[in-house]
């Protein structure tokens, strides 16, 4: 038992006990939150999981909550064929995927430049960068389509076609272009927000990296590849997973651009359309279809989440 009278006349034994108590408390309120924030998202989770293996008969059944009166995968075998999750599956992977890695890199490239060179009017081109987060894609699509149907650079094909009379515009819509050439460019989905982030995060490494790399001979490039990207893995890391998670989720370039070619994300937003043709028009086999669809993406998360976290952390996003 605690000798509360001993405490009280000892100064240390008071301070300690407080510092204890203060300890109990904040621990208490912190795991308290995290329990309540884990519920709110494991929820949803939970609930399409137990929606997508009951029968569609459990659906008008008042004693079933949360367990099955029987489980079943005939609700992922319609999903399956209703998303064509194969076929689509596959251009998500070959097109969508590949753009958000070929964006990693190129949005590093952009954003070491802003860290480390000076140029002319160089804060005029990083808020021409900021204004392509502000602005949305809807405004921009008509002359993206356009150029997309019509490829031309600096209007040299369309002064040809002029003097000749013949069009050698490629047209690069349902081809992969469509998103690698953005990428390529660093103006592919939310190229903006990224090269903020990688340029924030440039900006923190010691410039005497670069000095020992210049003394030894490396020129920008040189030290560039060899020096800046090994000690970025972290920010590496961060910029992967949102460009593979906004790449992986993007329907409405996709749906513009890809139409012969429907990705995953657009195959999710053509969903109720194709259960009815298959049959299976029911809140069961639409839970399937959402945990067939977020699945690539949980799996990644899950294998690199502690990383993720930790790279979140040494990078400094906030807000």
């Amino acid at each position: 038992m605690f000798n509360f009278k001993k405490i009280k006349n000892d100064p240390q034994s008071a301070l300690l006990m407080k510092k204890r108590l203060t300890h109990g408390i904040v621990s208490f309120v912190r795991y308290f939150f995290l329990l309540a924030l884990s519920y709110v998202v494991l929820f949803q989770l939970i609930f399409m999981i137990s929606y997508s293996i009951r029968p569609p008969v459990d659906a008008y059944n008042p004693s079933v909550v949360w367990i099955p009166s029987e489980f079943t995968l005939e609700n992922f075998t319609v999903a399956y064929d209703s998303l064509d999750y194969l076929n689509s599956g596959l251009v998500s992977v070959y097109i969508m995927m590949i753009a958000a890695l070929i964006e990693v890199f190129t949005c590093a490239v952009i954003a070491y430049g802003f860290a480390r060179f000076d140029f002319k009017e160089k804060g005029l081109v990083f808020f021409l960068v900021l204004v392509t987060i502000m602005v949305p894609v809807q405004m921009l699509v008509v002359p993206m389509y356009l150029n997309f149907s019509h490829f031309d650079i600096l209007g040299i094909g369309n002064l040809i076609r002029e003097w000749t009379g013949t069009d050698i515009r490629p047209n690069m819509l349902n081809t992969a272009w469509t998103f690698y050439l953005p990428s390529l460019f660093g103006v592919g989905v939310r190229s903006g927000l990224f090269i903020f982030i990688y340029r924030k995060f440039f900006e923190g490494l010691p410039r005497e990296l670069e000095e020992a790399a210049y003394v030894d001979g490396a020129g920008p490039l040189r030290t560039f590849l060899s020096v800046i990207l090994p000690s970025s893995g972290v920010v590496f890391l961060t910029v992967t997973i949102f460009s593979s998670i906004w790449h992986w989720n993007e329907n409405y370039l996709s749906g513009l651009f890809l139409q012969e070619k429907p990705s995953l994300a657009v195959m999710m937003d053509l969903l109720d359309t194709s259960l009815e043709q298959n049959g299976g028009d029911n809140r069961m086999t639409r839970m399937a279809a959402c945990l067939l669809f977020i699945l690539p993406m949980l799996i990644m998360y899950m294998i690199l989440q502690r990383k993720f976290v930790q790279s979140i952390d040494r990078v400094g996003i906030v807000g």
